[in-house]
């Protein structure tokens, strides 16, 4: 009886892991990499650095503030260490306001595909490591760490990303820059951090 129960979910699984084989072998951009995705916008053409393994930042000017833009480094599959990234460079710089967090949510049947949340705290799924590293360093420094997520099914976080959640990149981008005029002055320093599985992003 309990195996009924959950049939259905291991089920979506499994469909949802199978449809995303041919995706992940011709390295094209899936519905996870949303926020490496925001960061390499972001980033345009500037220089990058490999600050830990698998991990680059860019370092950026938006609407007058220093950005350190955080993601993993592509177009391989890769989820990089972006906790460990944001700890370093709040050691280096002791001056950084807001860490922003971009990530891709999980929906629930009721929400569309690509819309997009706002909240406190670090999106970041996984083990809870690269979390627990952000949140540490927020914390102990005294950072505001805010994150703008965009809602989408598990298979749609595997397999090739949707135009729904394409579309929801400009929007992203209005968010971030909204986020950092509200909650930052000025001149000061801040982090923007793309989580997420970087196939098929540089």
């Amino acid at each position: 009886t309990q195996i009924q129960m959950i049939l259905h979910q291991i089920m979506e699984q499994a469909e949802a892991y199978h449809n995303a084989i041919p995706d992940l072998k011709s390295g094209k951009i899936i519905g996870d990499g949303i926020g490496p995705l925001i960061a390499s916008k972001l980033s345009g053409e500037s220089e990058s650095r490999e600050l830990v393994k698998n991990t680059i930042v860019n370092e950026i000017t938006i609407e007058n503030r220093k950005a350190y833009v955080v993601k993993a480094k592509g177009p391989g599959g890769n989820v990089g260490k972006p906790g460990e990234a944001i700890k370093q460079i709040v050691e280096n710089n002791k001056d950084i306001s807001l860490i922003i967090t971009i990530d891709a949510a999980l929906k629930l049947e009721g929400e569309e595909t690509g819309e997009i949340a706002e909240g406190i705290g670090a999106a970041i799924g996984g083990p809870g490591i690269e979390r627990y590293k952000i949140e540490e360093i927020a914390t102990n420094n005294k950072i505001k760490y805010l994150a703008l997520v965009t809602k989408m099914t598990e298979k749609e976080a595997i397999t090739e990303m949707k135009e729904e959640i394409k579309k929801s990149t400009d929007l992203l981008i209005e968010k971030v820059k909204e986020t950092i005029n509200q909650h930052s002055e000025n001149n000061q320093n801040i982090i923007i951090a793309g989580i997420g599985n970087t196939l098929g992003v540089k």
